[in-house]
């Protein structure tokens, strides 16, 4: 009885943790959640899959890893209409839920050690501030737990049968039709640990997963493959662009050693350091556990040591794609992070358990538990600023008058803006980046490499939609509009006549 009241109390608090962005921003969170609404909408009208999404010029095919958008069309309409933003939500609190129970098995229905794990995964920072959006990468995380699980499972003392390797093949073709970041993790997973170990059946696990994956998807995750294959090309030639400002680092309307602030990749010390924050501030339960096990080797039994494998396996691919500049285009390195919640709170829970439990343990555990709390007390005030992660009442008053303007190709500077324009508006927008064709994109996305004269002339650019003070001198030079609509900090430039 005492295990249960404990996990459902540790539910309630990691429900209540991601739900107040909802109550701070009032609205729907996040930039690809109106990506995923615009995609499962069309499908249901058209019944056509993949969809067609015109609004999208830049984009060929909408070959994004199907699955999970796939189940959410499961849902009754009504339901995905009131709460699509709680399913990224429920998503995460089903793994803390799978966090808890395997905890009650290994520990041997310890209400300790369910409770410590439980706490490091409801309070680990990036789970309460990634999940706020409708986003497939909380179910391609899950398959991969569970994989990873199962994986420990047989290659242990006590072992298993050997069809148990066909579930294991079944959910690692769950992850590459899900979600692509999670996909990358779990080929660098797989692959260094059949280096290690040596064993043929880890080694079979990425072939035999994309075999059964071309099977579940009738042939799809062909497609799937190629649209991953573009994206890793597309950021391989422009990872040293990711998050610039796209004109003032622009080829064509730049400014001359201008240095976007939120560049992903900054020179020198600086620049470290901003990775090291992030990398620590998005799970600290991760890092400080690298050093406590380090520490209290006499606490680390089977178990424990093959979850300090997975966890260290993840930050260390996490750090090469982020030193290694030729492992930058497969995505924001601290982002794998995300990927570190559940092994660090099975070994949190293994290690604070345990007979030989330490007061640096205790001291480690208490300093984690701060830095978590003010990490998602620094998310909650992101939200209440932010312009760009929510629709705030001026920028509703844009889409509102948009809507209801003739229809007319959009460019959004900054880009975040393009899907929710895309969504509400039905406009055409000068974006893609989801699916298949990233080509298309890059002569706009991440920087300009475009005149405006030959960007109007290309796609009949109608509305310019920015906020005040984007605009750099040399690009407003250039642009030849008729009006200017006002919201707030918002602007809408009116181009080629259409006032």
């Amino acid at each position: 009885m005492m295990i249960w009241l404990v996990a459902a109390c540790i539910m309630l608090v990691g429900f209540l943790l991601r739900n107040v962005p909802f109550r701070i921003a009032g609205t729907d969170l996040g930039v690809d959640h109106w990506y995923w609404k615009l995609y499962l909408e069309t499908y249901w009208r058209d019944r056509r899959f993949p969809p067609e999404l015109p609004q999208y010029l830049l984009e060929e095919h909408q070959w994004y890893p199907p699955l999970f958008i796939m189940l959410v069309a499961r849902l009754p309409r009504i339901v995905f209409e009131r709460y699509s933003y709680l399913i990224g939500l429920v998503v995460d609190l089903f793994r803390l839920g799978i966090a808890m129970t395997v905890a009650a098995v290994v520990g041997k229905g310890d209400p300790f050690f369910v409770a410590m794990a439980g706490i490091v995964y409801a309070t680990t920072p990036v789970n309460v501030s990634y999940n706020v959006q409708l986003n497939p990468r909380g179910l391609g995380g899950l398959f991969l737990d569970l994989q990873i699980l199962l994986v420990l499972v047989l290659v242990g003392p006590a072992g298993g049968p050997w069809w148990l390797w066909g579930v294991v093949w079944s959910l690692g073709a769950l992850v590459l039709l899900t979600h692509k970041m999670t996909t990358q993790l779990l080929f660098f997973l797989s692959f260094t640990a059949a280096l290690i170990t040596g064993d043929v059946r880890i080694a079979i696990i990425i072939p035999a997963s994309m075999l059964v994956a071309l099977m579940l998807s009738g042939g799809f995750y062909w497609n799937v493959l190629r649209a991953h294959w573009d994206i890793v090309l597309f950021w391989f030639r422009n990872w040293p662009w990711l998050q610039v400002h796209p004109l003032r680092e622009s080829p064509i309307y730049g400014e001359q050693d201008y240095l976007t602030p939120t560049r992903f990749y900054q020179p020198g010390l600086k620049g470290m350091l901003r990775h090291a924050r992030y990398f620590f501030v998005y799970n600290p339960w991760a890092w400080f556990l690298v050093g406590l096990v380090l520490l209290e080797k006499d606490c680390v039994d089977v178990f424990s040591f093959g979850v300090f494998l997975w966890l260290s396996g993840i930050l260390l691919f996490g750090v090469l794609t982020l030193v290694l500049p030729w492992l930058r285009c497969l995505g924001a390195g601290y982002f794998y992070v995300y990927n570190t919640a559940l092994p660090a709170a099975l070994l949190w829970g293994a290690l604070m358990a345990s007979p030989h439990l330490s007061r640096i343990a205790v001291s480690l555990a208490c300093a984690a538990f701060t830095i978590s709390l003010s990490g998602i007390v620094m998310f909650y005030r992101h939200v209440r600023s932010s312009r760009i992660l929510k629709v705030d009442d001026d920028f509703e008053n844009l889409i509102c008058w948009l809507t209801q303007a003739p229809c007319g190709t959009v460019m959004c500077l900054p880009a975040n803006w393009y899907d929710v324009v895309a969504y509400r508006t039905g406009h055409p927008v000068l974006y893609g980046a989801h699916g298949y064709g990233f080509k298309s994109i890059e002569p706009i996305f991440p920087r300009l490499l475009l005149s405006l004269d030959e960007v109007g002339h290309r796609y009949g650019l109608r509305y310019l939609v920015t906020m005040e003070g984007y605009l750099n001198e040399r690009f407003m030079t250039d642009l030849r509009y008729d009006a200017v609509r006002k919201f707030g900090p918002y602007r809408v430039y009116l181009m080629a006549s259409c006032g």
